[in-house]
């Protein structure tokens, strides 16, 4: 068998074995940027102690891979996010002391001022309608708007494989793939906050620190 032959069938042989492979690390979200934070405990910065940020949950929540300039990102579809604009405007205080000996206790939520996100119902006609997601400040001015396409859209929300999580989809299954907004670009353009985190890879713990953004 002629060398070109056989690289020929070499080929045919190793992409019938690469290509499910890379269906296979793509549902580990292996080729994204960013990864999903069960493995966490999300824990609020408080005077340098860790609190309990329930009920935001790990699952979630995002942040990125890399070290540098890392940007925390929720569930856009997840009414949680109301608590990260709480922890932004501070509209909270601590209970201390934690069954959780790695923890220094729990954030406890005021009730919210101002609802910061609310989702809206517009109609095209009397039974066609589209859901879309609003984004308010504590001046009730609106500052970003989502439709609720399941998505990304291109600007601050994307869509990030939950890591080895899987759907049922027409029949086969598929990565779990879900909208997530950039919190952290969100509050440093909008409320001037900004949105820092730190990994304790040992203690497994997501700190979040959020803090009045420097004069520019």
């Amino acid at each position: 068998m002629k060398l070109r032959a056989k690289l020929l069938i070499f080929g045919i042989i190793l992409g019938s074995l690469l290509i499910p492979a890379y269906f296979i690390l793509q549902t580990y979200g292996v080729f994204q940027k960013e990864r999903v934070l069960s493995d966490y405990v999300l824990a609020v910065d408080v005077n340098r102690e860790p609190y309990d940020a329930w009920p935001l949950v790990n699952s979630f929540a995002a942040m990125d891979k890399s070290e540098d300039n890392r940007q925390l990102y929720y569930r856009v579809d997840m009414n949680h996010i109301n608590y990260l604009f709480q922890l932004a405007y501070q509209e909270y205080g601590v209970t201390p002391g934690n069954e959780n000996p790695f923890l220094a206790g729990n954030v406890e939520y005021h009730s919210p001022e101002t609802t910061y996100v609310r989702s809206e119902k517009e109609y095209s006609n009397a039974k066609d309608y589209t859901t879309s997601l609003h984004f308010y400040n504590k001046e009730e001015q609106e500052i970003y708007t989502y439709e609720t396409t399941g998505k990304g859209d291109g600007n601050l929300v994307k869509s990030i494989i939950h890591q080895g999580m899987t759907r049922s989809h027409n029949g086969g299954s598929e990565a779990a793939r879900d909208p997530y907004i950039n919190i952290t670009a969100l509050f440093h353009d909008k409320l001037n906050v900004d949105v820092n985190l730190t990994v304790d890879e040992e203690q497994k713990i997501v700190w979040i620190r959020m803090n009045k953004a420097e004069a520019r």
